[in-house]
C-alpha cells in the first residue's frame, strides 16, 4: 500500500546523498576560508627563514595607493569575474606586493587620462607609454622606470610612475559601448 508521500517522492540517482554531503562540506569550507581575514605578513625572522602568501579577491583605492577616478565603478568582464585582487608573497629577503583593480566610467579616455596624469604626478613624473619618446628597454633596479615594451591598447592610454621595484600603472581602454575601462595596479618588490 502506498502513502500520499510516496506518490510525490522524486526519484533520486544512486549516491545522491553522498554527493550532497560532499558538496555541502566543500561549500562550508570555502565560505569559512573566505570569512577569515588575511593574516598580516610576519616580521622578518632574525635567526631563521620565513615565507608566506596572502591573496584576496578585492582591491580598492586604499590597497591600490592610487586615487580612483570619481564615479568609476568596479568592472567585470563576466559575472563570475572579480574586479580586483590583492596579493603578497614573501620569503627571506624577497617580497612582492601587488594590488590591481578594474573599473569602468562613462567618461571618455582623454578626460580620464588628464585626471590620472595629474593624480600620478604626486609620485613622480608619469611616463606616457603611448608617446613616441617614451623611455623603452628593460629598467635597471637602480635606474629610472621605463615603459619597456608596454604600449596602450588602440585608442587607449598607459601611464607608469615610480621606480623599477616600486611603481604604479594605469591603463585606459575605450570599450565598444562608449565607456572606458580603467585598470590600476600597484607593484612593490623588495
Amino acid at each position: 500500500m502506498s502513502t500520499s508521500s510516496d506518490l510525490h517522492a522524486v526519484p533520486r540517482p544512486a549516491g545522491w546523498h553522498r554527493r550532497s554531503v560532499l558538496l555541502l562540506a566543500a561549500v562550508t569550507l570555502a565560505l569559512g576560508a573566505c570569512a577569515q581575514p588575511a593574516p598580516p605578513p610576519p616580521p622578518p625572522a632574525s635567526d631563521g627563514f620565513s615565507a608566506g602568501i596572502t591573496f584576496d579577491a578585492k582591491a580598492d583605492g586604499v590597497d591600490l595607493e592610487t586615487p580612483l577616478y570619481p564615479g568609476a565603478v568596479p568592472y567585470k568582464d563576466r559575472d563570475e569575474d572579480k574586479s580586483g585582487v590583492r596579493m603578497s608573497l614573501w620569503g627571506g629577503l624577497f617580497g612582492l606586493r601587488l594590488a590591481a583593480g578594474k573599473f569602468q566610467s562613462q567618461d571618455d579616455v582623454d578626460r580620464i587620462g588628464r585626471f590620472y596624469r595629474r593624480a600620478l604626478a604626486r609620485y613622480g613624473t608619469p611616463l606616457d607609454c603611448g608617446a613616441a619618446d617614451a623611455p623603452r628597454g628593460k629598467p635597471r633596479d637602480s635606474g629610472p622606470l621605463t615603459c619597456d615594451d608596454d604600449k596602450p591598447d588602440a585608442g587607449g592610454r598607459l601611464y607608469k610612475v615610480g621606480l623599477p621595484k616600486d611603481f604604479r600603472v594605469v591603463a585606459l581602454k575605450p570599450l565598444p559601448d562608449g565607456t572606458t575601462q580603467i585598470s590600476v595596479a600597484r607593484v612593490s618588490l623588495r
